[in-house]
């Protein structure tokens, strides 16, 4: 059966549990948490360990969800997926390419789903980017494949996670490498909680997940699962195919439409012309995509759901934007 499990601060220490009832969706909510009796310091320990035994729960204790953590832990690899969406795909003039696109996001981006998300000096354009992601329930290495029938020993569960992305650091950078403007600190708010599914519950729900986001009270993105383009099955295969992942990695499936700044002829333009001329390309597309709707900006307030589209709901994120402390 599935089970919501939350990693929080309880009792001077940092602690698993699993919910009773709705998981949160703001900070301010208090959240009915049965602590689990394991010394799982991280996502995959607590994986392996429910899998393999009956963790006992202990007495129903009552947790202000601005306490509740990141249920990912820092050791994980985070892989990642661009325009898997074909909105997305479509507002980025790319729709038409033929192959999945793969990144990494730093797991030192990792924050709780309610906690700040700093935005550094340098950045002008900073962006949001719902996803749902996936966790890893084994170890995945070459020559392994993937099916939709044996998804469910692969994946253990899902959460919700904002891929959040500094898009002048990200086409500012060489040849334009997003690894360190998706990777600032704070940048990946995630939780409130794990969805952990049984292996033969895995497949539906994959099939059936809704995730939205808003800025300020105004909804920006809104899609379901059984819009991606690449299936999970197929993108973990192919990841395997060249980069092996572990029990407790995350792989986010990707934004759907609705960002910021959509693609224009001209910052198509500025990107071919400026390939080799990074801080020209970077201020060129300041300009151009600074044009239209606002990047997020100190004081806004980001918030999302995910849900099943039967009705569950899995929580929501709400992160404040902040701006980083001026150095001396």
């Amino acid at each position: 059966m599935a089970r919501l499990l939350v990693r929080y601060r309880g009792a001077g220490a940092i602690r698993w549990g699993e919910l009773e009832g709705n998981p949160p969706r703001q900070p301010k909510e208090v959240a009915s948490v049965l602590p689990l009796a394991s010394n799982a310091k991280t996502t995959s320990d607590i994986i392996s360990s429910l899998d393999q035994i009956d963790v006992r729960r202990g007495p129903r204790v009552e947790v202000s969800a601005d306490q509740l953590l990141s249920p990912v832990t820092t050791d994980a690899q985070i892989f990642a997926q661009g325009l898997n969406y074909v909105a997305h795909a479509s507002e980025a003039q790319h729709a038409h390419r033929k192959s999945n696109l793969i990144f990494t996001k730093a797991s030192s981006a990792l924050t709780g789903p309610y906690g700040d998300v700093v935005r550094p000096s340098e950045v002008q354009l900073l962006d949001y980017e719902v996803e749902f992601g996936i966790v890893l329930r084994k170890d995945l290495g070459e020559g392994q494949e993937v099916t939709d029938k044996t998804i469910g020993d692969v994946v253990a569960g899902v959460v919700l996670c904002n891929d959040v992305s500094a898009r002048d650091t990200m086409f500012g950078a060489t040849f334009m490498q997003w690894y360190r403007g998706k990777s600032y600190r704070t940048f990946c708010p995630t939780g409130p909680a794990l969805w952990l599914l049984e292996p033969g519950e895995v497949r539906d729900a994959l099939q059936n997940l809704e995730i939205k986001l808003w800025v300020n009270g105004e909804l920006r993105q809104s899609a379901n699962s059984q819009q991606l383009i690449w299936k999970p099955a197929e993108s973990l295969s192919y990841i395997a195919s060249s980069i092996d992942m572990r029990c407790g990695d995350l792989l986010l499936t990707g934004t759907p439409g609705g960002v910021t700044a959509p693609a224009t002829s001209r910052m198509v333009e500025i990107l071919k012309d400026h390939l080799l001329a990074d801080d020209l390309r970077r201020d060129e597309l300041r300009m151009e995509m600074s044009a239209g709707r606002p990047f997020l900006q100190p004081g806004d307030l980001v918030t999302a759901t995910l849900s099943d589209s039967r009705g569950l709901s899995l929580g929501g994120l709400a992160n404040r934007i902040v701006e980083a402390p001026r150095r001396e």
